[in-house]
């Protein structure tokens, strides 16, 4: 499966001035990603974070794969802990889910956050720009901490 089109990028700690640790850890078998594709733990292995799977994300990818991974290859990723906001991009206006409104925000299968599907989802928005497709989130569930 391609790497999603979509990525994010750390932005700030709600809680002070922490930033994502990074780790490699084990890749789920055909694994594709670009720096910034947001991540999720599924069987003890790092897997793309696509449609219904927003509540395991844990993190952001820190290389690019130039082919789909084997179960087991090594990928860096950037752990963001509670409290750390990541910025990416909306499939149509989020302004409403803002004021971390809710806890259950999923992304679509481009890795974009869907702010009309709670299903699977563990984004919550803080706040949002460019008519709310630009989107501030933190990672309200997941694998590491939830």
């Amino acid at each position: 499966m391609a790497a999603p089109a979509y990525t994010w990028e750390f932005n700030c700690d709600l809680f002070g001035d922490r930033v994502p640790k990074i780790t490699t850890l084990e890749a789920a078998a055909s694994l594709e990603t670009k720096v910034g594709t947001l991540v999720s733990m599924v069987s003890g292995q790092v897997a793309a974070t696509t449609d219904g799977t927003a509540d395991k994300a844990f993190g952001l990818a820190m290389e690019a794969t130039s082919a789909a991974l084997s179960a087991a290859d090594p990928i860096k990723v950037a752990i963001i802990a509670p409290g750390m906001v990541i910025k990416g991009t909306a499939v149509d206006t989020a302004a409403s889910v803002a004021g971390f409104t809710s806890k259950a925000i999923d992304v679509d299968s481009d890795g974009r956050l869907d702010p009309d599907d709670t299903t699977g989802g563990g984004l919550s928005v803080w706040r949002t720009e460019d008519s709310g497709l630009t989107v501030y989130a933190v990672i309200a569930t997941g694998a590491i901490i939830g």
